[in-house]
Formats: structure tokens, C-alpha cells, sequence
């Protein structure tokens, strides 16, 4: 196990007894031994790190698995390490896979994978078999192997008597549903949110209200059923005014976003770059807006990378035919922070969003750093500019929408399962 002094850090932890206070934090055997305390005069031989800001560790709701099935793209190795250039000490990963994550005995499989990598892994099981909308999948019995929700991913529960049925048997075991909200039927085969952009691009566009509806709809649902519903990622500024007006009346309900959606709005497409074809899709700077302030005044409980690696070949086409997806881990929390501090959003939002926030959806203990506790950790320099480069990218895939574009906020260390990581 690493031994590690925080030198003089900035504590960032909304939680916590210590948030914005400057110290030193001492990390033995895994485990935080001291906070301003005498411990660090005795930790010879430790690894000091002097600076910057420190947190509880940062989770992402949203990574886009491609292992197995399409492990060019993405495997569990490649997985972990972008995770540690983001930030990122724990990933919740989605049951898209070849074949889907539906059964134990998947579920089983790959957490058994995960063991060896240095973050941690928390897989979703699929909603359905198959995650094809039908029928409910095995979802006790993938809760019991170690599954922490359950969603059909990009996928949205179109059937309404599906998502209660699910609802009804989470229930009992207190089982979590994820859902985006995106009502596809309104749109088949459109590749860009609707807007003037998408009319002057000539490219058939998804209508804000695809998210509306199917927001609304799940409302309904959930009031007339209530238990634990997490959606997202929102994307429009009508589906940030619904759940404005509805959150209250459901105290089950949680809500997400994710970072490219909070910088760029959809006329970044007009470069016809296949890179921002993303699912769901860029939207207008009044949503940009929109989720900012949703951010900056607690609506939204968690922001995720949304992470979605494809290959050269995927994306090496003209827009329309492009595959829907971006390669967003190593730049997830710099995206975020760009975009909400030009809205003047404070920071402890934003870390509140990777950590606390994402506990919340899941109902994982909450983690503060105090004396005694784990030392899941995210060292950061929220004052760091830096240009997005390939070599700072560690996916196999690289269909990443930021290459050149200068950032500002960086991750510098991790501490995951007890050891100390650079992350660049």
C-alpha cells in the first residue's frame, strides 16, 4: 500500500467537516490516517504531493461498455486507465455489450474481470432480456450476483407497462431503474437535436419534446407508483422545467446529466465533424444554459462522461451514416468545469456531482475525508489549462469531440483501492 501526504490541499468535499479548508491529509495503508493531525511527522518515506485541491473520489454513472463484444473499442484495461486520467476512482458501466449484461451469471463474470484493475467496477444489469424492451430481465437475481441498477441503456423503456412492471418488482429488494428519457419514435433515423442548425444542416433532428414526453410520462408512473427512478442524461431546457416543477413531489427521484452537454451545444455540428454525434443529442444554447443553472442550484444530482467509445471505422463517415458516440472519460470533469464556470457556477457543485451526488443515486455510504476513513481520493487542479491532445487520451478509441480545444481544470492524482495514481 502507498503511503501519501496531501501537502497544504484545498479540501473540496460538500459533505464533509473539512470542505474549502486548506491541510494536510495523510494517507496509510489505504486508509486516511490524519487530517492536519501528528500522523504525517511519522509517515517517513511517503510520497508528498504538495498543492491543489483534494476530494472524495469521483464516480461516473454512465460508461459504455464494450467488453466483451467489441473490445477493439474498449476493454476492461483500457477502460480503468482512462477512468484514472478523468479523475475517476469508480465507474458504473452499462449492459450493451456483446452479449447484454441481462443474467447472474454475466453479472458474476464481470466483476470477477474487474478484480485485478485498479478502480473500481460497478456493472448495471440490462432491464429487459436483451435489453430489447419485452421482458423483464432476471433482476433479483443479477441484484444478488452484485448489480447496482438496472437500465437498457441508450435504449429508453418505451413501453410504459414495462417500466411499472419494473418498478413494482425493484421495489421489494429496493432495486434502482435508470432510464433515458428519449421518446425515439418521434424521430426514427434523425441524427442531430432539432433546431434551426439542424435545418440549415439539411439532417433530419430529434424534437426537445422526444425528452418531454417521456418525462412526463415516467412522472406519472412514478407518482402513481412510487420508487427509485433516475434519468437522464437531460439534455433540454423543457426537461430541466419539468423536473424544476416536479422533483419536490418525488423524493425518489434522481436526476443526471452529463459533461459535453453542459460546454457544447448543437452548433458544434455544423462542422459536419462525426465526433459530436452523440446520443442523445447536442442541443441549443438555451439547454446549455438550462443545465447549468440546473447544476448550480442542486436540481441536478450527479454528472456523468457518458463515455461512449467507437473506432475509426464507426466514425470515418459522413455525418448522417456515422455512428452516435463519444470518447469522453479522460475529459469529463475539465468539459464540466469549462462550461459551468462560465456561468459562474461554484465548485463544490460540481464536486458534489462526481461524488456525494452519484452515492446518492446508487445509495452507497456517504465518503468524506475524515481520519478513519477509506482512501478513495481525486487530487485536482481546477486552475489548470490545458489543450486536449491524442496522447492524452488512453480509450483505444479516440472519437473524442475536445481534441485542440483548450480545457481548464485537471486532475493530477488518484488514490483507488488503496494505491496511489498519476493521471497524466
Amino acid at each position: 500500500m502507498d503511503t501519501v501526504i496531501f501537502r497544504n490541499v484545498t479540501i473540496q468535499d460538500p459533505k464533509g467537516p473539512h470542505h474549502q479548508h486548506q491541510a494536510d491529509v495523510v494517507v496509510l495503508n489505504g486508509t486516511i490516517a490524519s487530517v492536519d493531525g501528528p500522523e504525517q511527522a511519522q509517515a517517513e518515506g511517503a510520497v508528498v504531493i504538495e498543492g491543489g485541491h483534494l476530494s472524495p473520489g469521483w464516480l461516473d454513472l454512465r460508461v459504455h461498455l464494450t467488453d466483451p463484444g467489441c473490445e477493439w473499442k474498449e476493454d476492461l484495461d483500457s477502460l480503468s486507465q482512462a477512468a484514472i486520467a478523468g479523475g475517476f476512482t469508480r465507474v458504473v458501466t452499462l449492459p450493451n455489450t456483446d452479449p447484454v449484461i441481462d443474467n447472474r451469471g454475466l453479472i458474476k463474470s464481470l466483476i470477477f474481470r474487474a478484480e485485478h484493475l485498479p478502480i473500481d467496477v460497478l456493472p448495471c444489469g440490462a432491464l429487459s432480456t436483451g435489453a430489447a424492451g419485452s421482458e423483464l430481465a432476471e433482476l433479483y437475481d443479477m441484484a444478488q450476483a452484485g448489480a447496482v441498477a438496472f437500465t437498457d441503456g441508450l435504449r429508453s423503456v418505451n413501453s410504459p407497462g414495462l417500466l411499472l412492471r419494473a418498478l413494482q418488482y425493484l421495489k421489494p429488494f429496493d432495486g434502482v431503474l435508470f432510464n433515458t428519457p428519449l421518446e425515439s419514435s418521434l424521430a426514427p433515423h434523425a441524427e442531430i437535436g432539432e433546431s434551426p442548425t439542424s435545418m440549415r444542416m439539411g439532417l433530419k433532428g430529434i424534437p426537445a419534446i422526444a425528452e418531454e414526453m417521456m418525462l412526463e410520462r415516467d412522472l406519472k408512473l412514478l407518482h402513481y407508483f412510487p420508487h427509485r427512478l433516475h434519468v437522464g442524461p437531460i439534455t433540454t431546457a423543457g426537461g430541466i422545467e419539468i423536473l424544476r416543477r416536479t422533483k419536490a413531489d418525488h423524493p425518489q427521484l434522481t436526476i443526471e446529466t452529463s459533461a459535453l452537454y453542459l460546454l457544447l451545444d448543437d452548433r458544434e455540428n455544423t462542422a459536419f465533424h462525426s465526433y459530436t454525434k452523440v446520443y442523445p443529442p447536442l442541443r441549443e444554447k438555451a439547454a446549455v444554459n438550462a443545465l447549468r443553472a440546473a447544476v448550480a442550484d442542486g436540481l441536478i444530482d450527479a454528472i456523468s462522461s457518458s463515455h461512449h467509445p467507437q473506432s475509426i471505422e464507426e466514425k470515418k463517415h459522413d455525418f448522417p451514416t456515422a455512428e452516435f458516440g463519444a470518447e469522453t472519460l479522460e475529459v469529463a470533469f475539465a468539459a464540466a468545469w469549462t462550461g459551468l464556470r462560465q456561468a459562474a457556477v461554484p465548485l463544490e457543485r460540481l464536486i458534489a456531482a462526481l461524488t456525494s451526488g452519484p452515492r446518492k443515486v446508487l445509495k452507497l455510504p456517504v465518503q468524506s475525508i475524515v481520519p478513519g476513513a477509506p482512501a478513495d481520493l481525486t487530487h485536482f487542479d481546477p486552475e489548470a489549462e490545458w489543450a486536449v491532445a491524442k496522447s492524452d487520451l488512453r480509450s483505444k478509441s479516440r472519437n473524442n469531440p475536445l481534441i485542440g480545444r483548450t480545457l481548464t481544470g485537471r486532475p493530477q492524482h488518484v488514490v483507488a483501492k488503496g494505491r496511489l495514481h498519476v493521471c497524466h
